[in-house]
């Protein structure tokens, strides 16, 4: 089943339209689906009553960009851990974040280190994936202990726990390589990160409308107005919103525009300098302008979870629509970050550290 985001003719739309109520009646109903077609299963056990709703009534034009989930600012904020000084967010940090959705940037690396890892980072774009077996920038992490060095920096992981808890996991990371004039990125966000499946969810919190997932965006290059640094819609993290197939904009191999009202006043470009991260959730709406620059601007992310959470629960393979991938989940595994994976629901792969790595080559 092709579920990527494009509009389809009038006539494909006659015909699944009743299909699809179908399904919705079969879901409605609480008939088993053991024996079923692996997407319609999905869609069955996954998708929310909204999402169907969205799609029939607009007649095959729009949709959820992911699984709809809300969240509140809580009424009294306060940190989840306890840190080094050094690294303690105030008050009025930690209400900014939860207001606006993202915070940053923060100091993290030297410049001298960044120059450094440049031409390693650059070595590897076009280089296949040991854990996937072909080329992608996703989670870099397993194979390059230096990446996994920098994300267990204690410049992160102590400003992360406040937010998320003490026991964190890695479950995603990505090399983000942004030629010269290459295009802008839409306005996106993601809840449980069925946007890239769109039939199952890639996590499962207990509680969809929590802050369950947070992402760490570490800047490479310098990352200013002119080569596409990140912006964000402030605060457009209440609500995952629709979207309406089409568009003059791409996010990847989808073409769709994200629906939302909020005023041009609200958006917030953000210059990340080499060495510095921001912090944010995937469900604050943001995207990056063009790079109009003859330089590429070079970054790597990671996502952040607590423990609680599972990731890919019973799954060999997991496919992303808008990447083009299929990846399977043979050598994938979630990484404990800080503290300890107490509930132990996912399966789990431990990177080495840039020491570790140095010891095992002694050794031998």
């Amino acid at each position: 089943m092709n579920l990527k985001p494009k509009i389809r003719p009038l006539w494909q739309r006659a015909l699944a339209i009743p299909s699809l109520a179908g399904v919705m009646g079969y879901k409605a109903a609480g008939l088993p689906t053991f024996f079923l077609p692996r997407a319609l299963r999905s869609i069955i056990n996954n998708w929310h009553y909204s999402q169907f709703s969205m799609l029939l009534k607009s007649g095959l034009t729009r949709a959820y960009i992911d699984e709809p989930c809300e969240f509140k600012v809580p009424e009294k904020v306060t940190p989840k851990a306890k840190v080094a000084p050094e690294f303690q967010l105030s008050e009025d940090q930690l209400k900014s974040f939860y207001e606006n959705g993202f915070i940053g940037p923060f100091d993290a690396f030297t410049r001298e280190e960044m120059a450094d890892f440049r031409e390693e980072m650059l070595r590897e774009e076009k280089a296949v994936s040991p854990t996937y077996n072909f080329v992608t920038p996703r989670d870099p992490h397993f194979h390059m202990p230096r990446v996994w060095s920098y994300m267990k920096s204690p410049a992160i992981t102590e400003r992360v726990a406040q937010i998320l808890g003490e026991d964190l996991l890695v479950w995603r990371s990505q090399f983000f390589y942004k030629g010269p004039k290459a295009p802008a990125i839409q306005w996106h966000q993601a809840s449980t990160f069925m946007v890239e499946d769109y039939l199952d969810p890639a996590i499962f919190p207990p509680n969809l409308n929590e802050m369950f997932q947070l992402t760490v965006w570490v800047a490479v290059d310098d990352s200013t107005y002119e080569n596409g640094c990140i912006e964000f819609l402030k605060g457009s993290h209440e609500k995952v919103r629709t979207i309406k197939f089409g568009g003059q904009d791409g996010f990847y191999e989808a073409n769709f525009t994200l629906e939302h009202d909020y005023p041009s006043d609200r958006i917030v470009k953000l210059p990340v300098k080499s060495g510095q991260f921001i912090i944010f959730t995937e469900r604050c709406i943001h995207g990056s302008g063009p790079n109009t620059t003859d330089r590429h601007r070079l970054a790597f992310n990671m996502r952040v979870i607590p423990s609680n959470v599972p990731v890919y629960t019973d799954k060999e393979k997991y496919r992303s629509v808008y990447n083009g991938g299929k990846y399977s989940l043979k050598n994938w595994g979630v990484s404990v970050l800080r503290g300890e994976d107490k509930y132990q629901l996912s399966r789990t792969r431990q990177p080495q550290t840039v020491e570790e790595a140095q010891q095992q080559r002694r050794a031998a």
